[in-house]
């Protein structure tokens, strides 16, 4: 879990973790230089908790920084994202997990539903059954939050270190660096994400700059097919945004 100034969130985030029906969990928490009180709630729940551990990285190093100082002292076999903004509904650990073991697979995600600020939900986002490195080419379907992956099977992968879209930079090097091929959907809502007005995501002036860049320096595609590529992808962001359950009947489909 990175945070950054997310004194607001971050409570309701850890508790997400520790009411899950699944307890065999380790939360690694990374303070990525906030000015408020994050990192005081974070070691108060350490404090409490010997499952929970409050990192604190000595110079801003941004989401992917943040994850990565977590990633390195992580001693689960199962990899999982959280950023303290959002938080997991309290089975999700459980059935996702079982669901992995169950079926040998590697690499797994879910539907997510979007809350606003405030916490009240706005709507669904589906997800394809089963994602290949093909569809990651015109798209980022892969929720972060929702994700879980098998570090024994896939090692331990850091997330490039760029500004935006550094968790789709991720997928892409994890398909790219094994022979794993497939990742699988848990289909139904498993965490909640909160559309926001101050986060990275929710500037979308360059969103495509950085997914072009993605293609190109993670997914491996020549600049000219990473343009065209990244025309397909603004569409498809378009209609989910504006269309979403036109968009969830689409990938639902795929």
């Amino acid at each position: 879990m990175p945070c950054f100034n997310s004194e607001e969130y971050i409570e309701r985030a850890i508790t997400s973790v520790v009411s899950q029906s699944y307890d065999r969990w380790e939360l690694l928490i990374c303070d990525d230089g906030s000015s408020d009180s994050s990192y005081e709630i974070a070691a108060k729940w350490a404090a409490r908790d010997e499952r929970i551990i409050a990192l604190k990285n000595n110079r801003n190093k941004g989401a992917a920084g943040a994850r990565n100082t977590c990633l390195n002292v992580a001693r689960g076999r199962y990899i999982t994202f959280l950023d303290s903004d959002d938080f997991w509904h309290k089975s999700k650990l459980k059935k996702q997990i079982a669901y992995m073991k169950s079926f040998g697979c590697p690499f797994s995600y879910s539907y997510y539903d979007v809350i606003d600020e405030s916490g009240m939900f706005l709507h669904t986002i589906k997800t394809p059954q089963e994602l290949s490195l093909k569809h990651l080419s015109v798209s980022n379907f892969i929720p972060c939050l929702t994700v879980i992956y098998d570090s024994f099977i896939l090692g331990k992968v850091e997330q490039p270190n760029i500004k935006k879209r550094n968790d789709f930079a991720l997928w892409l090097k994890i398909f790219h660096k094994s022979d794993f091929t497939i990742a699988s959907c848990i289909p139904e809502s498993l965490a909640s994400y909160r559309q926001n007005s101050y986060g990275l995501s929710s500037d979308k002036k360059d969103a495509l700059k950085y997914f072009t860049l993605c293609l190109i320096r993670y997914g491996k595609h020549s600049r000219l097919s990473s343009l065209f590529l990244s025309g397909v992808y603004l569409v498809i962001v378009l209609v989910k945004k504006k269309l979403p359950a036109l968009y969830n009947w689409a990938v639902v489909k795929l």
